[in-house]
């Protein structure tokens, strides 16, 4: 015999994902391109610059990595803003919220870097572009889990539930 609480979740779970779910779903992942976008500008930009200005070379793991580091910390921030107003409509922004949408961005990233090593353990590969595919599931993975924290930790209820 099932519980209340039980059939209450089989009947969610059979109507599917409502509507405004899948809409601020969808919103997600505009923000999320549009922060890989951005991203991927501004580490031109930044490598760009320092070849242009320091003598740095742009090919370098220290030049790329800071590059990389640099444009993160900005689209974390303009990723917080969007998703705020945009896909969560939670305006005005708040510290605390901000920074709980860092360390919510951080540990999923955390979590993709992990997919990514776990999947090259797994698969050899040996041309840029297998490795391109696999870090592509490992960055689905990582968006995955950074709209559930965001769901759930950073632009939840007071009560805990998701905004609709």
């Amino acid at each position: 015999m099932l519980t209340r609480k039980q059939k209450s979740l089989r009947y969610r779970l059979a109507q599917g994902i409502p509507q405004s779910q899948v809409k601020r779903i969808l919103r997600f992942g505009v923000v999320g391109g549009i922060g890989t976008l951005l991203n991927t500008l501004l580490v031109l930009l930044f490598l760009s610059w320092a070849g242009r200005t320091r003598d740095i070379d742009p090919g370098s793991h220290t030049a790329a990595s800071l590059a990389a580091v640099g444009a993160w910390i900005i689209c974390c921030g303009v990723n917080y803003l969007l998703n705020a107003a945009w896909t969560f409509r939670r305006w005005p922004p708040r510290w605390n919220q901000a920074a709980q949408y860092y360390l919510a961005a951080l540990s999923s990233f955390l979590i993709q870097i992990a997919i990514l090593n776990l999947l090259l353990f797994f698969i050899q590969t040996d041309r840029p572009v297998e490795t391109a595919v696999l870090n592509g599931v490992a960055v689905a993975t990582g968006s995955l889990f950074n709209y559930l924290f965001a769901s759930i930790w950073v632009f939840a209820e007071k009560g805990g539930a998701p905004h609709p």
